[in-house]
């Protein structure tokens, strides 16, 4: 996690740095007086640029926090149809109920403990407790016996619960290959390299300053499209959030 992170530190600083040196040859091989000549001209194709670029990454914003709502919401999703399953399983008290209400609980400490460790590694593959566990809930399922018409109700209930349940994991499972298109990528990182390079052809009386606008400048520019890789995937690498609804589930039941 702090490597990752140190990781991205040293990026920003570099590429703030790459800029701020390409301003400084800048000035020293067009001349200071010659780039202010043209203040005036490129200010306004900056000011363009500029609202271009912020209108390009408030859209991609906009993608990632759907994908995240849409994943909370499975999640979300997940848990309920467990813990239904789970109050449905006491209909069947001595035919299959207990072991399925079993079954449950293991698939959601092996969703919590090591499917969820595993995404955070971006290994994005299902852990096999998992599977393992959702494959007995599916026997224990199948395993049922009604007998009464309440039981037979219930069991009817289930299997359409149990349905819902295999819909939200893979829909969990398999949302670690989705993400930014890459077409909106290119887009992207060409308007953050262009507004960047733009920032270079200014100069400034002070060169210290124009040094610290540029770098600071760069750094957030850099660091919001870092960001954007970070959390384009919603199941995927440190941006993950924790599985509350899951975790919560697995307190009460």
């Amino acid at each position: 996690m702090w490597l990752y992170v140190l990781q991205i530190f040293a990026i920003i600083l570099i590429v703030s740095l790459i800029a701020v040196g390409l301003m400084l040859w800048l000035r020293r091989m067009v001349g200071v007086h010659r780039l202010r000549m043209n203040h005036e001209v490129a200010g306004v194709v900056y000011a363009v640029v500029g609202t271009i670029f912020a209108v390009t990454v408030a859209l991609v914003v906009d993608t990632v926090h759907d994908e995240y709502l849409i994943a909370e919401k499975r999640v979300s999703a997940e848990a309920f149809q467990i813990s239904t399953l789970y109050i449905l399983a006491d209909w069947f008290p001595a035919n299959g109920g207990p072991e399925l209400k079993q079954s449950l609980i293991q698939y959601v400490r092996a969703v919590v403990e090591t499917e969820w460790p595993r995404s955070i590694s971006m290994l994005n593959k299902p852990s096999a407790e998992a599977d393992q566990a959702f494959q007995q809930i599916a026997l224990q399922v199948r395993g049922l016996q009604p007998v009464t018409l309440h039981q037979q109700t219930a069991f009817t209930e289930i299997v359409q619960r149990f349905a819902s349940l295999n819909e939200t994991r893979r829909y969990r499972v398999f949302d670690h290959h989705s993400g930014i298109p890459s077409a909106m990528w290119v887009i992207v990182i060409a308007g953050a390299l262009i507004t960047i390079g733009f920032t270079t052809f200014f100069s400034m009386e002070s060169t210290h300053a124009q040094i610290l606008i540029i770098f600071f400048v760069t750094a957030l520019i850099c660091s919001n499209i870092i960001l954007l890789f970070t959390v384009h995937y919603p199941f995927d690498g440190v941006s993950i959030t924790p599985p509350y609804p899951l975790m919560e589930l697995l307190k009460h039941i």
